[in-house]
């Protein structure tokens, strides 16, 4: 047996194995998240997290708050998760300065720190404590502790990371305060500290308390060696710590693509070295390779994820047993990007999240079996034809390409997000384990449908690359940004010995640049060995091939990445790019594009030019071709001119469809 799914012990909690669903922020209603957590408990996670404010103060609008009203709903998810021969763990949470006026479950509360200084996220500056209100949130901890014990919950994780508010006091930069809760380590250390101990003596010495910490803040306000030292000192209160990485406004990765997987597993091993309680790492850790890595190192007893769980809910089923599974991919885009705007968390590939109760009672109430055709590979078809297999009705999908994914076949070469090839294989075996036929190689036509003769047609043929109409774009050294993802590794070397210019500086244009400037791996090493040892004299003789050029007509590049910009951003700077806003090419020369810029015309050398701009909606010819037929059909994807682009817009397509 691996030592991931083999038995582990929290203080008194058994656990039937060491993959615990980690706390996350999910913005859903507190009576979906029976269903949310109960989902993940019956596919094989030891404990599911959820997190709750300890007071009406101390949380946002959105997030559920222990308090004598939620005790019912609160017992009853206890009771169901526990039924699943899972446990249930909730995590005691005060937001501290992470919110705007008006934005707490009580409106009339104001964002509270040890000082006075805002977070760089929210920007309120927040009302510093007193005294008086520091000994209230004492007994709120306490109180909340005392609820979840007695509403049956199996376990209590205190937060004190991320830049909430227990950390807030650790920090040298965001605790400024000159009474006995500021100023030297010991005095930082003694409010979370009280908290903690207020926790252990409202529950008893045997119930199980976990203590989560960022192993360091990341921003230079407390260390891994104070760290250390706090988590000795809380050691006598808990039963195990959940190591995280630095706060969410450090400027460092914390979930995303840029962050490797486990890459803070270090940290959770220098708390371990100096603690006799378990330890959980998390961060990034989304597959059973790294799990059982960090495992097999010592680097920690148990492994926390949160992520894996909102990427596919049988998660730990599925790496129990070997199948694939859809691997969280860090983009942020459903998940904190939602919760940063006050919206529940999603996933691009799991539009589910929350819904579960909803789509049960979909698959149940189904009165009329039907016979439904659809027309693409890509996720919105993928999906669709899993969420419809699982209704009940009889599904056929088809495509004209060699495989399926649509694509995410070219999304999968950015680096980073290879693992979207996983999710493609498991997207397929998904569909057809939920009954649906799957078809590759097959054009689509009106005679094919009227033969197959189904209910509905569901029209997901995705979009085809939009090219504006500039003068020479059919001159032959000019490809599509798709053209490219498909040359072969020869080709790419080719393309990099010349210069390039890329027309579009969205979010596909300016992760083309990253995938063409990855494949310099030998280069990139080379240049990180210079850097470290070479005279300057040999770094002045290194030189990149190609030469790179985006060309954006906005005032900004990657404007449409979200959250994840700054990192890969970031990353492009140690590579010889040069990106030009505000600028529009108006020809393409054999040699050369001329370029618009601020009312000046200029040109720039390109034996290369690649069109990163964008996409239209495709399949006009049989959406006609079904109207003069009198089919019935619906589009989803990005063939749907009111869809959300990308998968995220696919996978909510595709659910929508079970409302229709």
């Amino acid at each position: 047996m691996s030592k991931l799914f083999s038995p582990g012990k929290i203080g008194t909690l058994e656990l039937k194995n060491k993959l615990i669903m980690t706390a996350v922020q999910s913005g859903m209603a507190f009576s979906s998240k029976a269903d949310f957590l109960v989902e993940r408990a019956k596919n094989d996670a030891a404990m599911v997290t959820m997190p709750m404010g300890v007071h009406a103060s101390a949380s946002h609008s959105h997030k559920p708050i222990v308090s004598e009203e939620n005790m019912v709903i609160l017992a009853d998810i206890a009771t169901k998760v526990g039924n699943e021969g899972c446990k249930l763990c909730v995590q005691l949470f005060h937001v501290g300065r992470n919110a705007k006026e008006g934005t707490l479950a009580d409106k009339n509360a104001l964002p509270v720190a040890p000082s006075p200084i805002p977070s760089p996220i929210y920007r309120t500056v927040p009302k510093e404590l007193s005294a008086t209100e520091i000994d209230d949130i004492y007994l709120q901890f306490a109180n909340a502790a005392i609820l979840c014990k007695q509403a049956g919950v199996h376990a209590l994780e205190i937060s004190c990371s991320a830049g909430y508010l227990l950390s807030l006091f650790l920090s040298e930069k965001t605790n400024q305060r000159n009474d006995i809760y500021g100023g030297s380590k010991e005095n930082r250390f003694r409010f979370p500290l009280k908290v903690i101990e207020s926790v252990r003596n409202a529950v008893g010495k045997d119930y199980p308390i976990i203590l989560r910490i960022s192993g360091s803040d990341m921003l230079g306000g407390y260390s891994l060696l104070d760290m250390r030292d706090f988590c000795v000192e809380a050691e006598k209160y808990i039963d195990a710590v959940n190591v995280t990485g630095g706060w969410h406004e450090a400027q460092i990765p914390q979930i995303s693509t840029q962050l490797p997987c486990g890459g803070y597993a270090f940290l959770s091993a220098a708390i371990r070295d100096v603690v006799k309680v378990p330890v959980i790492a998390c961060n990034r850790i989304n597959n059973i390779e790294t799990a059982e890595e960090i495992l097999d190192q010592n680097f920690a007893d148990f492994i926390g994820s949160a992520r894996a769980f909102l990427a596919d809910s049988g998660f730990a089923r599925k790496i129990k047993n070997n199948l694939p599974y859809i691997s969280c991919i860090g983009c942020n885009k459903g998940c904190i990007e939602n919760i940063l705007r006050y919206k529940p968390a999603t996933c691009i590939f799991n539009p589910l999240i929350g819904h579960e109760r909803k789509f049960n009672t979909i698959k149940n109430s189904l009165n009329e079996k039907q016979k439904i055709m659809i027309v693409g590979g890509g996720p919105a078809g993928l999906l669709a034809a899993k969420y419809l297999a699982l209704c009940s009705h009889e599904v056929s999908l088809y495509t004209d390409d060699s495989s399926f994914g649509g694509t995410m076949n070219c999304v999968k070469k950015i680096p980073g997000k290879e693992v979207i090839a996983n999710n493609i294989e498991s997207m397929i075996l998904d569909a057809k384990d939920a009954g649906a036929s799957l078809f590759s190689n097959t054009c689509v036509d009106i005679e094919l449908i009227k033969n197959i003769s189904p209910d509905k047609v569901i029209l997901a043929m995705g979009a085809k690359e939009f090219i504006p109409p500039i003068s020479g774009f059919d001159l032959p050294h000019v490809h599509t940004s798709k053209e490219v993802c498909s040359f072969s590794e020869e080709k790419i070397r080719e393309l990099l010995s010349k210069k390039i210019c890329i027309v579009g500086g969205g979010a596909s244009g300016i992760e083309l640049a990253y995938y063409l400037l990855s494949k310099s791996s030998l280069l990139t090493k080379s240049k990180t060995f210079l850097d470290s040892f070479a005279p300057a004299e040999l770094k002045s003789l290194f030189s990149w091939p190609g030469n790179i050029a985006v060309v954006e007509k906005t005032g900004k590049i990657g404007a449409d990445l979200g959250a994840s910009r700054w990192m890969l951003m970031k990353q492009l700077s140690n590579y010889p790019l040069t990106l030009l806003t505000e600028s529009e090419v108006t020809n393409i020369r054999s040699s050369h594009v001329e370029i618009l810029q601020s009312d000046k015309q200029i040109a720039i050398e390109a034996d290369v030019v690649i069109f990163a701009t964008g996409y239209k909606p495709h399949g006009q010819e049989l959406i006609t071709a079904l109207e003069d037929a009198g089919y019935a059909y619906e589009l989803i994807g990005d063939c749907n001119p009111a869809s959300l682009s990308g998968i995220l817009g696919a996978s909510q397509d595709a659910f929508s469809l079970l409302h229709n």
